[in-house]
C-alpha cells in the first residue's frame, strides 16, 4: 500500500504552537518590564503585570493574552474535559485582556473582572497541568513519567504562588502598596506555566522519534483505526506516548488526485498490539461512545 502523505509534521508542527505558548508565558512578564523601563523610558518596574496596560506596553500584554487565548480555544485534548477545561481558561484569559484594572486608586467593577478572571484562568491552567496533563497511558515511557513530574511541579508552584499573592492582597497591600511582590509572585506563575507548555510541546524529556521509513516497509501491520484526520493523529500521538509505533494511511487513492479524505487509517506494528488495545478501546470508548452501545 502506497503512502500518500506523511501526517508526522501535523503533530510536530501543533508541538511547536504549545512550545510557542510556553515562551510566551516565559517571557511575557520579562518584555513587559525591560520594554517599559529601555524603550519607553519608565523610571522603575511596576507594582504588578496588569498595570503594564496603561504604558506604552499594553499592545505586547493584550496581545500575548490573546495569542494565548486564541490557542486555548483551539486546542483539542484527549478528551471533553481538556477542551471544556482549554475553551474555559481561554475565555478567562479574554476577560483580562479586555477588562484592564485601574490605573491607580480603588478598584472599579471592571477591575474586579479583570482579577477574578485572571486569578480563574491561572488557577486552571494549574489544574489542567496537574489532572489533565498526567492523565492517560497505563503503560507510560520513562519520558512521559519524568514529564508528568513536571506537570505536577508547576501546577504545584502556580497555585502556590497565586496562594501567596492573595495573603500580599488581603494582608500587606496596604502597609506595603510600593512592593513588586505581586510581580515576580506573577512572574514565577507564568514561568512554570510555560515550563508546563514546554513539556507538553516535547522540549523537556520527549520521546525517542520514530523512524516512519522503517514501518513502511513493515509486512506486519495492522490496522486499529480508521477515522477522521484529526481524531487519527490524536490516537497515534498517544500510542507514541506510550512507546507504540504507528502510522497513519491514506488507502483511498484521493490523495494522487488532490483531494482530502474523510478517513484515515491507522496501523501499527503487529507486535505491539496487546499492548496498544487498552488505550485504543479506551480511546473509541470516549470519541465513540454511540458505536459501543
Amino acid at each position: 500500500m502506497a503512502i500518500k502523505q506523511d501526517h508526522t509534521a501535523l503533530i510536530h508542527s501543533y508541538h511547536s504552537l504549545r512550545k510557542a505558548v510556553g515562551w510566551i508565558g516565559i517571557l511575557l512578564p520579562f518584555v513587559l518590564v525591560l520594554g517599559h523601563l529601555v524603550i519607553f523610558r519608565g523610571g522603575r518596574p511596576l507594582t504588578n503585570m496588569s498595570a503594564y496596560y496603561h504604558t506604552g506596553m499594553r499592545d505586547v500584554f493584550v496581545g500575548a493574552i490573546c495569542a494565548i487565548a486564541l490557542f486555548l480555544f483551539f486546542y483539542r485534548g484527549y478528551d471533553r474535559w481538556d477542551n471544556r477545561a482549554a475553551d474555559l481558561a481561554g475565555l478567562f484569559a479574554l476577560g483580562v485582556a479586555f477588562f484592564p484594572t485601574v490605573k491607580e486608586g480603588s478598584w472599579d467593577w471592571v477591575a474586579w473582572i479583570h482579577f477574578t478572571t485572571a486569578a480563574c484562568f491561572l488557577v486552571i491552567l494549574a489544574l489542567i497541568s496537574i489532572f489533565l496533563f498526567t492523565r492517560g497511558e497505563r503503560h507510560p515511557t520513562e519520558m512521559k513519567k519524568k514529564r508528568n513530574l513536571v506537570y505536577r511541579a508547576c501546577g504545584i508552584v502556580m497555585l502556590a504562588s497565586l496562594a501567596s499573592i492573595a495573603v500580599f492582597f488581603l494582608f500587606f497591600d496596604r502597609i506595603n502598596s510600593d512592593s513588586r511582590f505581586v510581580l515576580i509572585a506573577e512572574t514565577v506563575t507564568l514561568m512554570a506555566f510555560g515550563i508546563s507548555w514546554l513539556a507538553k510541546g516535547g522540549t523537556l524529556y520527549p520521546d525517542k522519534p520514530i523512524k516512519k521509513n522503517d514501518m513502511e516497509n513493515e509486512e506486519k501491520l495492522i490496522r486499529v483505526f480508521t477515522g477522521p484526520e484529526p481524531t487519527a493523529m490524536l490516537l497515534l500521538e498517544m500510542l507514541e506516548e506510550t512507546g507504540v509505533k504507528g502510522l497513519i494511511k491514506n488507502d483511498s487513492g484521493l490523495g494522487y488526485m488532490g483531494a482530502v479524505p474523510q478517513v484515515m487509517d491507522l496501523y501499527i506494528l503487529e507486535d505491539d498490539l496487546e499492548k496498544a488495545t487498552p488505550l485504543i478501546n479506551e480511546f473509541r470508548e470516549k470519541h465513540f461512545p454511540e458505536k459501543d452501545s
